[in-house]
């Protein structure tokens, strides 16, 4: 796929043009044309959704792939070789089972947790007018996350009680897994809608550096955020968790868990999960139908940085 020069105008106060080098949203649209999918025409069902976002996903450049898979492998390193007392202090969970969950945590803990707008620009701006298709989109953005992330940190999960014998930790652990995801997923989504920001290569964002603040600092802080925000929603998930394993453990959380006392603290981080990813992705419709005419002028001109 070859790189394409899209000359864009800019308002009257801004720079008089700006040449936007083979970016991301411009190659999503070239990306969903060669797969049929068309940038005008919006999913009528979910499951149609999640299949566009998957075909997008694993479609050459494979940039989500490599994010979560950069992400985990860095998990991974910091897990097992970095000392004791800063491993305690960068991770909130701790044993052999936490690190599948953890593991999911930081996976998808990227751009795509956060940008949902802007690296999709065309489509999420026809469904500002639908809260129920905008809606879809975010669940089905969510739901492609999750197909890359969850099943594998399962199979890791499930590696893990075999080799241990605990099999009843393990399958709630996997359950774990499979949920606290989207509650984390649910919120992170109004970091986007309403700070988006295009994906423009770093050598045109540095070439049009000017204003600093907008185009460098603040693009390089909502780069970062995902990184640091979505696991401390996790953690925030599992506060009343841990508060209860704290409580009714024999030894704080300092003591091995009884199934019971295990699976009862999950099911209270599931039930928060799955109403943040409900109670989340409908606070954020509302916030983008409130702000609908700065998304679309903003969404519409990547000049915008």
């Amino acid at each position: 796929m070859g790189a394409q020069s899209i000359a864009i105008r800019c308002h009257a106060h801004s720079r008089a043009a700006f040449f936007v080098t083979g970016d991301r949203s411009s190659r999503g649209g070239q990306r969903t044309a060669a797969l049929g999918i068309s940038e005008t025409r919006l999913p009528a069902t979910l499951r149609q959704a999640v299949k566009i976002e998957l075909a997008v996903a694993l479609h050459s450049p494979y940039e989500i792939p490599i994010a979560v898979g950069f992400n985990g492998a860095l998990m991974t390193v910091l897990w097992f070789f970095l000392p004791d007392h800063w491993k305690n202090a960068l991770f909130a969970l701790h044993g052999t089972l936490a690190f599948a969950m953890v593991l999911a945590g930081w996976m998808i803990s990227d751009v795509p947790a956060t940008n949902v707008l802007a690296l999709d620009a065309e489509r999420m701006m026809l469904a500002l007018d639908d809260p129920a298709t905008f809606r879809r989109l975010l669940y089905a953005k969510n739901m492609a996350l999750w197909v890359l992330v969850a099943p594998l940190c399962a199979l890791v999960a499930l590696g893990i009680g075999v080799n241990n014998h605990e099999l009843t930790a393990t399958i709630i652990s996997i359950v774990a897994i499979v949920i606290l995801p989207f509650g984390a997923l649910g919120f992170a989504a109004w970091v986007g809608i309403r700070f988006p920001y295009h994906p423009i290569p770093l050598s045109q964002r540095w070439a049009h550096r000017r204003p600093w603040r907008h185009m460098i600092v603040r693009w390089f802080t909502l780069a970062v955020t995902p990184y640091i925000l979505v696991p401390t929603i996790i953690v925030i998930l599992l506060l009343p968790s841990l508060v209860f394993w704290a409580a009714f453990a024999e030894d704080g959380l300092h003591s091995r868990l009884s199934g019971g006392v295990y699976a009862t603290g999950m099911l209270i981080a599931c039930v928060l999960a799955l109403a943040g990813s409900l109670g989340g992705h409908r606070v954020g419709g509302r916030l983008a139908r409130r702000r609908k005419a700065e998304l679309s002028e903003y969404l519409s001109d990547p000049s915008r940085g």
